[in-house]
């Protein structure tokens, strides 16, 4: 083997050619005898798009991270554990959509890519070659699982039974060089060859996977299948006219079930040809997660459907019409075969409910349903919690959404899109600095995002990306931003280094003639899309959010450049900073109300009703402080109490922003009940939701992690932890003790050590204590108090 690279002297292979690679999914099988094993035994493995590894039937691993072909991601996998001296099988499950979706680029290529490390494994696996064909069971003409993602998962059992993972015997009649009957020869290319010129480690942890049971079944109903049923290439779309023709929903104790430490059993009565019974059954909390099924008894013929929902109050499977939510459809189906059946599905999807619908049973099937859940393997060390039971329920649901919300990126939702939103993603970076001070995602995000560029210099709205009208300027500038929260995380410039020439690159963008207006401020670009928030902002000729963000960038841009010392690039933004301040002032400030303007007209006339939006950020950059009394009293307080104002109003995303800057302005009380307010309705589904308003059985998702910010706002308010310093060197500690609250108690993971606040109401007061590592000061900032500044060590307090 070429020791320069673990790949250097292998192949990539494929069993099929460029022509047939559509809603592809791949069998590779590869047999080896091991005489021991050894103290390395590696195996360093990639596909494209995707793989599911098993070794001697037992699942070990999927991947690798989403990428770009010209440096596609690997990973290295640590086998030791699943090999066993004498025979070992190697099967690998590899899936192609062939299109490019919301988090991939497709190239008309595929291949798996593997290479062992080892001296035993080497051996062996020079000794052997793969078997691989295409998955006879799975149908290509299948429904997309939503306009994002990839497609429903429809299976004959009679073409497959999915013994080459799981029985130690060979298969055979494997043949991959033809396909009939059009005789396409299959893919092999050696490394390095275009578009896969090169590879690169996955740079993050593989995916914490295990696998639970659904909890119980709610509701059943029976019915008769539509024509059509037996062929439909959209079983979710063809379910909801019978779903919603049902007349009798049922108590789900009619269904005989039992949930034990992995799987539930159902015992699925017969329902007669062309019939058909649906049971929805609740998983429990929601899950990121694949279906892994077992159906035993099946005279064969017998179609088993899958429909993935969210949270559903109704109980009923009532299910989201067909075209809503970005024509989501996320489905499955199984055609069984006789006897027993063992089927795991690819995909991991978000849900939280899971309606079975069991078609043509003419004898009784007993079926075990198991799920196998997925997410980063975050530690959560983070730790919050106070007296009061709502908050302590929305901290979790904030804590449940953030990990189901981050997989191999950070995603604005597991349901209908999994992409890499950047304004999404910035929020849950910022959260993850809290909840566990990993850095390593965003860090891989910020590349990931500067891997799709326009011709313009902008980045993608997320990446990798089909979508070329998901350009958003703001994003672009967000995401820079980005660039300084892992600077002041980790206290690590190098990635802001690494990235200068893409920074320079998309600011270069607000400096050309389609950006800038004739009096300097940045003008709405109709090529792309300015999203700003979801809330009503006026996005005419001159909309000040743009040019405050933009400005905010510049800012943060400058901070970096003094760290790294570049002089001569951080004197020439300093100045384009200054002047884009002196702009915005000049033009956005109203001189008789001393707010923000949201928008002029083309001549440069201030238009619209002041936003809560532009007056939270002229407080984030603190210019015009004279009118900032006036900013918080006239429109941001009256939003935090929801009693106005007229202008547009943040949406669950944005309002991270105004609670951050109020929080850290002394609001606290407003902040929390503002939390309070909006998010006690989410405690029902156990996670954070895309808007106040979302319901379930509508397009709006209700796993939203760009709303799971208040679990950083109950930290930085009422346990009074806030960064002041990069690397958490320095904090402020001001807690804000709540009449309502008797207690609270937060732990934050920074990279210099734990930091513990706690503080309790006692019968003379008010004590508690902060406990800072060694290296961290401190400012304390108690009410009533003079600000005093300790270092390390355990610093109590009475009030």
């Amino acid at each position: 083997m070429n020791r320069e690279h673990p790949f250097g002297s292998e192949r990539w292979i494929w069993p099929e050619a460029y022509m047939y690679l559509y809603n592809h999914f791949a069998q590779f099988r590869r047999d080896l005898v091991l005489k021991k094993i050894g103290k390395k035994a590696i195996l360093h493995i990639t596909a494209d798009k995707s793989y599911k590894l098993f070794v001697n039937g037992q699942f070990v691993c999927r991947g690798p991270a989403r990428g770009y072909q010209s440096h596609w991601p690997y990973d290295t996998v640590d086998l030791r554990p699943y090999l066993r001296r004498g025979h070992n099988w190697i099967s690998v499950e590899a899936y192609m959509p062939g299109i490019s979706t919301f988090c991939y680029i497709h190239k008309t290529r595929a291949g798996l890519l593997t290479a062992p490390e080892g001296p035993e494994l080497e051996t062996a696996w020079a000794a052997t070659k793969w078997q691989f064909r295409r998955s006879p069971a799975h149908a290509t003409d299948t429904a997309r699982l939503s306009l994002q993602i990839d497609f429903q998962e429809h299976v004959d059992f009679a073409k497959d039974d999915r013994k080459w993972i799981s029985s130690a015997t060979p298969p055979e009649k494997w043949d991959p060089r033809f396909f009939p009957p059009v005789g396409q020869q299959f893919l092999s290319q050696p490394f390095g060859t275009p578009p896969y010129t090169g590879v690169e480690e996955r740079g993050i942890p593989m995916l914490r996977e295990w696998v639970r049971p659904p909890q119980r079944v709610i509701r059943w109903g029976t019915g008769t299948s539509n024509p059509g049923y037996q062929s439909c290439t959209n079983v979710s779309w063809f379910a909801y006219e019978e779903l919603q023709g049902i007349k009798e929903w049922r108590d789900g104790t009619g269904v005989k079930s039992i949930a034990a430490f992995e799987s539930m059993t159902l015992h699925l009565e017969p329902t007669g040809a062309g019939k058909f019974a649906a049971i929805c059954i609740d998983v429990g909390e929601y899950a990121g997660a694949n279906l892994i099924v077992q159906a035993s008894g099946a005279a064969g013929g017998e179609i088993l459907d899958f429909q993935y929902d969210q949270s559903n109050r109704e109980r009923n499977a009532k299910t989201v019409s067909p075209g809503d939510a970005c024509a989501v459809a996320m489905a499955g189906r199984l055609k069984l075969a006789p006897g027993t059946n063992d089927h795991e599905f690819y995909q991991l999807l978000g849900f939280q409910h899971l309606t079975v619908i069991a078609r043509d049973l003419t004898q009784p099937i007993t079926l075990k349903i198991s799920l196998r859940c997925a997410g980063y393997p975050f530690a959560f060390r983070g730790k919050f919690a106070c007296s009061d039971t709502t908050l302590n329920r929305i901290h979790y649901a904030c804590t449940r959404t953030q990990q189901l919300c981050s997989w191999d990126a950070y995603m604005d939702t597991p349901w209908r899109e999994q992409a890499q939103w950047w304004g999404d993603a910035r929020v849950q970076a910022r959260n993850t600095f809290y909840m566990d001070g990993d850095a390593r995602l965003v860090a891989r995000g910020v590349r990931s995002i500067a891997g799709q560029l326009t011709t313009h210099g902008l980045t993608y709205g997320h990446a990798p990306t089909s979508s070329d009208w998901c350009i958003l300027p703001d994003f672009s500038l967000t995401w820079i931003m980005t660039v300084w929260d892992h600077y002041y995380q980790t206290g690590s410039a190098e990635l802001f280094k690494e990235q200068w020439p893409t920074i320079e690159g998309v600011l270069a963008y607000f400096r050309t003639e389609e950006a800038k207006g004739k009096i300097g401020l940045l003008q709405y670009d109709g090529r792309f899309w300015l999203f700003e928030d979801w809330a009503e902002l006026p996005k005419e000729k001159y909309p000040a959010f743009l040019n405050l963000w933009y400005l905010l960038t510049l800012r943060h841009v400058c901070k970096l450049l003094e760290v790294c010392r570049m002089r001569p690039s951080l004197a020439a933004y300093r100045k384009l900073a200054d002047e884009q301040e002196k702009l915005i002032l000049r033009h956005y400030l109203d001189a008789k109300t001393g707010l923000i303007r949201p928008v002029l007209d083309a001549k440069g006339k201030q238009q619209g009703e002041p936003s809560v939006h532009d007056q939270a950020l002229a407080l984030m950059l603190g210019i015009a402080k004279e009118q900032h009394d006036g900013m918080i009293a006239e429109v941001v307080l009256p939003f935090l109490r929801g009693e106005g104002p007229k202008g547009a109003k943040p949406s669950a995303f944005w309002s991270f922003y105004v609670l951050e800057e109020m929080g850290r302005r002394g609001f606290g009380r407003e902040v929390i009940e503002y939390i309070r307010r909006n998010w006690a309705q989410m405690i029902v589904t156990g996670t954070t939701w895309e808007g106040f308003d979302s319901m379930e059985g509508s397009g709006s998702s209700t796993c939203h992690a760009y709303s799971a910010h208040p679990s950083m706002h109950f930290v930085n308010v009422l346990a009074g932890i806030r960064q002041a310093a990069p690397a958490w060197e320095k904090i402020i500690f001001a807690p804000i003790f709540v009449r309502e609250i008797d207690k609270a108690q937060a732990l934050v993971p920074s990279p210099a050590g734990d930091i513990k606040a706690s503080w309790k109401r006692t019968k003379k007061g008010i004590s508690g204590e902060l406990r800072l590592p060694a290296g961290v000061t401190a400012t304390i900032e108690l009410p009533g108090e003079k600000p005093r500044t300790v270092t390390g060590g355990v610093h109590p307090f009475v009030k």
